[in-house]
């Protein structure tokens, strides 16, 4: 073992451009001094040119701190917002958003923020909660947006029964949501 390093550090010393230094930040290959390698951004010398390197040469805003967002939500993220706010917690779908603008702008765009998020989904939108729900008031909850949003008026009977046949419900699961939502319809 000791050979093996008093080997590379005589190397280093007689040959100091054959250093290696990491790897490039965008296509992953070893850095190395003597090829013209720029080891202050970490970006070989064949990804220099690329629109990605000039990105990474400025210094990232920090994501919250007042900085502006990399760009406005894309039309093909505003339709995903639509189909999927409702089904997942808003952090996870930022989460998702910030993915793909990283794939499309690289590792050093401002991330959306949650501010942009909400101002994308609306005011009086209904979003799933975290950690799901948990208990009678967050039930009650649900049902008062399901409620206010038109879509508890268009549960009846045939439509929990179908819903049971699709989701192989048992009895008991049946008569649970019988009870709560069809209760719910008959207090109007």
């Amino acid at each position: 073992m000791n050979a093996v390093l008093s080997m590379a550090a005589t190397r280093l010393v007689h040959e100091p451009s054959k250093l290696v230094l990491g790897q490039c930040r965008l296509c992953g290959c070893q850095l190395n001094a003597g090829e013209g390698d720029n080891l202050t951004n970490e970006i070989c010398s064949a990804c220099e040119d690329r629109p990605e390197a000039k990105r990474l040469s400025h210094k990232r805003p920090a994501a919250g701190a007042g900085a502006a967002p990399a760009r406005d939500i894309t039309p093909a993220e505003k339709a995903l917002i639509r189909k999927l706010h409702g089904f997942m917690p808003a952090q996870q779908l930022l989460g998702i958003l910030n993915e793909r603008l990283y794939c499309d702008l690289g590792p050093d765009a401002a991330p959306y923020t949650m501010e942009q998020l909400y101002a994308e989904i609306g005011e009086g939108a209904v979003t799933a909660p975290a950690g799901g729900i948990q208990d009678w008031a967050g039930m009650r909850k649900l049902l008062n947006q399901a409620k206010k949003s038109g879509v508890l008026a268009a549960i009846n009977e045939q439509v929990i029964n179908d819903f049971a046949v699709v989701y192989s419900l048992n009895q008991k699961q049946i008569l649970g949501l019988k009870d709560i939502l069809l209760h719910e319809t008959e207090e109007k």
